[in-house]
């Protein structure tokens, strides 16, 4: 069962930007959204490394072209997979950052309601209704052994990082490792009904069984729910269809 927790979930928030002005901008459009909290702001990305990897926070609002380390360099050398919203004036880096799988890309100047659309893709994520995904009965393909194999994902109960590659656990017992790191796999079957819910696990939410605040129940498997993670599940537990 799910917890009832009726605890407010609050998403911390790091912004960072050479600007004062774009920071003042930001950080005033966050203190309007009632489930985000300002966690940390920054003026470079150097120094906003050592804080994002010590806090883990759950959402990264950053310019990209700064002094020193760029936006997109600081989320490529990150331990974690935050949700990444980049804030830039240059329009040309908007491919590079969606090439990092970050959720949206603000061309400043920006209104209230293009930041509030961006940050409800977070907090309030849409989420595939489950039963008429498994009408269609999706697949994917994946390498492994020099084969492509062809995956259907109604069989596959979770997928689990494996160092550069995953591996995945089916119904039927079997487990197979495939040449695909879990953030590749997660970008293919997460509009397929499957949720990152921690740096190495990827689950198929059609066979939960139970859910704890800490961990997930996948066939009598319990999978650990990341830190980081935790509000991002919750969220997604929440605003998911009734079948």
């Amino acid at each position: 069962m799910v917890a009832d927790d009726k605890t407010p979930v609050h998403f911390r928030c790091v912004v960072i930007d050479d600007e004062p002005p774009a920071i003042t901008v930001i950080t005033n459009y966050i203190k309007r959204i009632s489930d985000l909290r300002i966690a940390a702001v920054f003026s470079n990305a150097m120094e906003a490394q050592k804080y994002i990897e010590a806090t883990q926070p759950e959402i990264i609002i950053s310019d990209i072209k700064m002094p020193g380390k760029s936006g997109i360099d600081l989320v490529k050398g990150l331990g974690y997979q935050p949700s990444v919203i980049f804030a830039s004036a240059y329009g040309q880096y908007a491919i590079d950052g969606f090439d990092l799988g970050v959720i949206d890309f603000l061309r400043k100047p920006f209104s209230f309601q293009r930041f509030s659309s961006a940050i409800d893709k977070i907090i309030n994520p849409k989420v595939p209704v489950l039963a008429e995904v498994q009408k269609k009965d999706p697949s994917i393909f994946l390498k492994a052994d020099r084969i492509i194999h062809r995956i259907m994902l109604s069989q596959v109960l979770y997928f689990q990082a494996f160092g550069n590659y995953c591996k995945g656990y089916f119904a039927d017992g079997n487990v197979r490792v495939y040449n695909s790191k879990i953030s590749s796999v997660e970008a293919l079957v997460k509009i397929h009904g499957f949720l990152r819910v921690h740096k190495s696990f990827v689950i198929s939410m059609a066979n939960i069984q139970a859910i704890s605040s800490h961990a997930i129940l996948v066939n009598r498997t319990e999978i650990p729910i990341g830190e980081s993670y935790r509000k991002i599940v919750i969220n997604h537990l929440r605003n998911r269809p009734q079948i």
